[in-house]
């Protein structure tokens, strides 16, 4: 059974997604999976322990789409094979060239250029996201002209050549989808788990596939989407509506139970925002919850905000219970070290910053 979870407030979609959890936990229903992007995973594992309990661990385990790799190769047993690391990619798809020196054309003038090998890898490693294989570039090829068919054409051979390269020894890392869906197929690991899916805006291709069988062969998964409804025009929702509505598609055609539940979002001071955000104009706000202003360049915007700050203080506010979050801190990170050294305001600016930006002394 599919079971689509559709809402606007992530917030409100994930916590639906931990209160079922935590239902099955005290039901003491075992083998729940929550699947999460790698990045939140951590913090997924905190949350669901509160909101589940101590004999969590027991039942449910959080895991990404890299970390399942290794959940199921514990299941059937099979060590998955190693991976090359970016350089190792590099140097497989600069063996490639060197193979086919005498066939390339239209890459024949900078086949050794490591510019264009990391543009190489970075082509390979979208094909294979989107399950593109050698055949499709000869087929593409083939239904066009000129100096694009023969790209293609190369780029088909190049993109064979290095399968076989890592065929023979370490493997691509992208190929660790397709492994796994391999794994899944030849075993019982789907049929025995339930899985909870959330805080994924969309899906690679190989990603879908592995969603499929798991959607065809476990007994309940359930899938949160944060879009108002399946297929949506909303313009915040709409990568999220057109994902819950493949879902959908592929578990009909597969003729898997489909429920979908609509979670309600909270009402809190950023409502009239989420809502209109993407059309129309935002309505003035209480100071107190929420000010929307608008200033032509960054310094501006940093002066307010410091103001802001100097008044927080001044009512009894810590320095350290202020945050000030940029869309993009390298266009605001010399206006707020000028601003704010100017009105006496400790700051700390995290995140990371490229070595080749700061003097080599």
């Amino acid at each position: 059974m599919l079971r689509i979870i559709l809402g606007t407030d992530w917030v409100a979609n994930r916590d639906e997604i931990l209160k079922l959890l935590a239902g099955d936990v005290a039901c003491k229903k075992g083998n729940r999976i929550l699947m999460v992007p790698e990045l939140i995973s951590h913090d997924m594992e905190r949350r669901l322990c509160a909101a589940a309990g101590d004999t969590t661990s027991r039942y449910a385990e959080v895991l990404s789409f890299t970390r399942l790799v290794q959940r199921v190769s514990e299941y059937t047993n099979i060590a998955p094979e190693e991976c090359l690391d970016n350089g190792g990619r590099v140097v497989a798809m600069a063996a490639a060239a060197q193979q086919l020196h005498g066939s390339l054309k239209a890459y024949a003038a900078v086949e050794t250029k490591p510019e264009f090998l990391t543009g190489l890898v970075d082509a390979v490693d979208e094909f294979k996201r989107c399950c593109i294989t050698p055949a499709d570039l000869n087929d593409a090829a083939g239904r066009c002209d000129g100096a694009f068919s023969q790209k293609l054409s190369e780029l088909a051979l190049l993109y064979g050549t290095y399968d076989g390269i890592t065929a023979h020894g370490k493997r691509d890392p992208r190929d660790q989808m397709t492994w796994l869906l391999e794994q899944l197929e030849d075993s019982t690991f789907a049929q025995d788990h339930v899985f909870y899916i959330d805080g994924f805006p969309d899906f690679t291709r190989q990603h879908l596939d592995i969603l499929k069988h798991l959607i065809c062969e476990s007994p309940l998964v359930v899938i949160s989407n944060n879009c108002d409804t399946a297929g949506s025009n909303h313009m915040a929702f709409q990568k999220a509506g057109e994902t819950a509505k493949l879902l959908i598609n592929i578990a009909k055609r597969a003729g898997v139970e489909t429920e979908i539940i609509t979670v309600s979002p909270a009402s809190t001071a950023t409502t009239e925002l989420r809502e209109r955000l993407y059309q129309g104009n935002i309505l003035p706000q209480n100071e107190e919850t929420l000010a929307v202003l608008r200033t032509e360049t960054p310094y501006k915007e940093v002066s307010i905000a410091a103001q802001k700050i100097r008044d927080l203080v001044h009512n009894g506010t810590r320095y350290r219970d202020i945050s000030l979050v940029c869309s993009n801190p390298a266009n605001y990170s010399s206006a707020i070290r000028a601003v704010f050294r100017r009105c006496d305001i400790p700051y700390y600016l995290s995140g990371k910053e490229s070595v080749l930006e700061r003097p080599a002394i």
